[in-house]
């Protein structure tokens, strides 16, 4: 995703409060902190949503207003990397009643060992951001200088299922970001979707221009898909825009990876593949050496 932007049940439409609560979160740590009353933490089928980093600011007021139903909010990078308004987007979207999710930009490839680190360091970002227990934390990998696609599929399917391990062992329901055509060329989603099913996000993008609404005819052609990207200009906001195509909930991993409740979800759409928006690092480069593919985005920086 580019940086410069990356469940069955409808929610009671109340207003949420700031106060101040007593927490015992599904690892049994009991903790006090002010949390925002998230009026949802549930979204149909077919909902809108929006990805974001800091380069979005902590006011989620438009995105909302626009339809926006869920956000799924950056809270860290490799090992050294926080999102400075990760705790305030998280806020701001549970003040409009959208339901919050979080993502990690990854830096470890084909790496296993890193891969655990960084799911630690994702699971005390998510933690110190406010992102609920039990919410969806995503892994965002993608071909950059700091993450290399260019493993073994199998080292590298190895690698983001013990990132996805970590995560769930920390309490949050992992989720697997990347473009179609990687996905499909680098990586073992049926060995993923195994242990972890319908956790696949997908970047493919029928333009890189303005999309306000997904064109189905352009969905990605692949099983065990949750959340489709399908622009990275939401109604002109310059934000990654999403549609969830099975039902989400922040319950319990346990729940949310319960194949009787998350039917798998196919279309043959052959069109060309998104390769994210908000949640690549800095200063995106075009590139243009794999024409199956949106462009790959380099850069030595980290994610805003």
């Amino acid at each position: 995703m580019r940086s410069t932007n990356k469940k069955f049940i409808s929610a009671l439409a109340c207003a949420s409060a700031m106060t101040a609560l007593a927490i015992v979160d599904p690892m049994g740590v009991t903790k006090t902190h002010q949390v925002a009353q998230a009026a949802t933490d549930t979204v149909p089928a077919k909902s809108t949503g929006v990805d974001i980093s800091s380069w979005q600011g902590t006011n989620l007021d438009q995105q909302a207003k626009s339809g926006a139903q869920f956000a799924v909010v950056k809270v860290s990078e490799g090992t050294n990397y926080q999102n400075p308004n990760a705790q305030g987007q998280i806020q701001s979207a549970e003040q409009n009643n959208m339901m919050t999710m979080g993502y990690h930009y990854t830096h470890f490839g084909s790496n296993s060992n890193q891969a655990v680190q960084e799911g630690n360091y994702a699971v005390n970002s998510a933690q110190q951001a406010g992102l609920p227990q039990g919410s969806y934390l995503a892994t965002d990998w993608e071909q950059d200088v700091n993450n290399n696609t260019n493993g073994s599929v199998a080292a590298n399917t190895n690698a983001i299922t013990s990132f996805m391990d970590t995560v769930h062992d920390g309490g949050y329901n992992p989720m697997l970001y990347s473009s179609e055509w990687l996905l499909k060329n680098k990586v073992d989603t049926n060995k993923i979707s195994e242990k972890y099913p319908n956790a696949l996000w997908v970047a493919k993008y029928k333009t890189n221009g303005r999309e306000d609404n997904p064109d189905y005819n352009y969905f990605p052609s692949m099983d065990n898909v949750a959340i489709w990207q399908y622009t990275q200009n939401w109604r002109g906001q310059n934000v990654d825009g999403n549609v969830n195509v099975v039902p989400l909930s922040n319950k319990t991993t346990a729940d949310n990876n319960d194949t009787s409740t998350n039917a798998a979800n196919t279309n043959n759409s052959n069109a060309n593949n998104g390769q994210s928006s908000s949640q690549a690092p800095a200063n995106p480069i075009t590139n243009n050496s794999n024409a199956t593919a949106k462009p790959n985005n380099n850069s030595t920086q980290p994610a805003p």
